[in-house]
């Protein structure tokens, strides 16, 4: 029987909650097949439901320290939170933490500079007198200690070939290290919702390993946008802003999952003040590639140059009710919505107020008194806590100056926008500015 084979019959045993059978079915497989630390995570469950958590964490350990060798870092770390959750304490597990760190560290150029690790003792030579199915009680529980607390020794990855580790690498190893501790560590399995749209945004979520759909509710229909694979992290820049989240997230495959609640972040940070600098620049990083990738404006540039007229952009927060265009003034820059949502009123000839729309991830403001000169002919303002891109006058006029396509897209989004907002005051006005909504394309 191979070794995923043994897995399955394993992972069977534990739905029955048959825990010593499935300890010698999952001792097995890694016996064979020291690189299957998904079974020496399945077995160091297996020693906790036997009341044997110091054998639990000590398979865990060995777990962690064979995915460090094979840069399986985001698996390492989920290891090391598994066995924490049982010795909060251990100081192996914190070192083996500091070399996850370190081995992804983004500060060193080149090839990371990591500590060797202490050459393991060795526990287990791979010779068994028989199969360790077929042990009970205390000889099963020796042999498979044996088994699972020895080290994979296969092929190691490239050390010159230093593994990306998204937010976590950010981090000052202290504070990398307690928010290892303070974090919670789930199994999803599929078919499962792990957040959704409309809800509070105040977690981020780590997929670990497994498979998720995003999906948005697009005229009472589920939309798929994307699917997310393990190394995925979601969640931020609701965190950030505060804003809903405007997708949900449903396991398509059993998924491992981290899961970082504010509550935890406000906590560190008492400590190590750095962390909340450290997520928003992180935020700031995604939304910027985000922006690239997907908005109709940088479509217009291009892509070798899209960086460098990036850097021509400010992020900003804004606060709820916070105004970024009056009616009847000439707007600072171009605005460019990343997160959160921005309302969009005009006040009307009879004395009200006519809210034109609202502008969401993507969308652009006061393009048309940039191009013009004319004033805004409309306010605009935050309705909850939003992050922009904002492009100051002088940086706009050499951006289309530079690159005459971007000019013409606006020019003709803002035919659109106008026809629009004369649909909406009637009778019908002339207009001297801006119709922010952007279109999709």
């Amino acid at each position: 029987m191979s070794g995923s084979s043994l897995r399955e019959l394993g992972l069977d045993l534990v739905a029955e909650e048959q825990w010593e059978k499935a300890l010698g079915v999952f001792a097995e497989a890694v016996r064979r097949q020291p690189a299957d630390h998904r079974s020496r995570m399945l077995a160091a469950r297996c020693f906790e439901k036997l009341s044997e958590p110091e054998r639990a964490v000590s398979a865990l350990h060995a777990c962690a320290e064979g995915l460090l060798r094979r840069d399986y870092l985001l698996s390492a770390i989920a290891a090391c939170k598994q066995a924490l959750a049982m010795s909060p304490h251990e100081k192996r597990l914190k070192e083996t933490l500091h070399r996850i760190h370190a081995r992804a560290a983004k500060s060193v150029a080149g090839k990371a500079r990591v500590p060797p690790p202490l050459p393991p003792e060795t526990l287990f030579d791979g010779k068994v007198s028989q199969d360790l199915m077929s042990l009970q009680g205390s000889a099963l529980s020796d042999a498979a200690i044996n088994v699972l607390a020895a080290p994979d020794t296969g092929s190691t990855a490239d050390s010159e070939a230093r593994p990306p580790l998204p937010l976590f690498a950010d981090l000052d190893r202290d504070a990398f290290v307690e928010l290892v501790v303070c974090m919670a560590y789930h199994e999803v399995p599929a078919g499962e919702l792990i957040s959704r749209e409309g809800q509070n945004g105040d977690t981020i979520f780590v997929l670990v390993a497994g498979k998720a759909e995003v999906t948005r509710q697009i005229d009472g229909q589920p939309k798929t946008l994307a699917f997310l694979s393990g190394g995925s992290i979601f969640g931020e820049l609701a965190m950030l802003t505060g804003a809903p989240l405007t997708a949900s997230v449903t396991t398509v495959a059993d998924c491992d999952v981290l899961e970082i609640r504010r509550v935890d972040l406000n906590q560190i940070a008492r400590s190590h003040p750095s962390v909340p600098q450290t997520l928003t620049a992180f935020a700031q990083n995604r939304m910027a590639k985000n922006l690239m990738a997907t908005s109709p404006l940088f479509q217009q540039v291009p892509e070798t140059d899209r960086q460098r007229v990036l850097t021509r952009f400010l992020f900003k927060a804004l606060q709820p009710n916070e105004k970024t265009m009056v009616e009847g003034q000439h707007p600072d820059g171009l605005y460019l919505v990343l997160a959160g949502e921005l309302v969009v009123q005009k006040e009307d000839p009879s004395g009200g107020v006519v809210s034109l729309g609202i502008l969401r991830e993507g969308d652009i403001a006061g393009e048309i008194s940039l191009i013009t000169g004319l004033r805004a002919s409309a306010t605009v303002q935050a309705t909850r806590k939003t992050a922009i891109a904002f492009l100051e006058r002088s940086a706009f006029e050499e951006l289309v100056k530079e690159f005459p396509q971007v000019k013409a897209y606006l020019q003709g989004l803002s035919e659109r926008r106008l026809k629009m907002i004369g649909e909406a005051l009637r009778p019908a006005e002339i207009l001297d500015a801006d119709e922010l909504v952007v279109e999709a394309q």
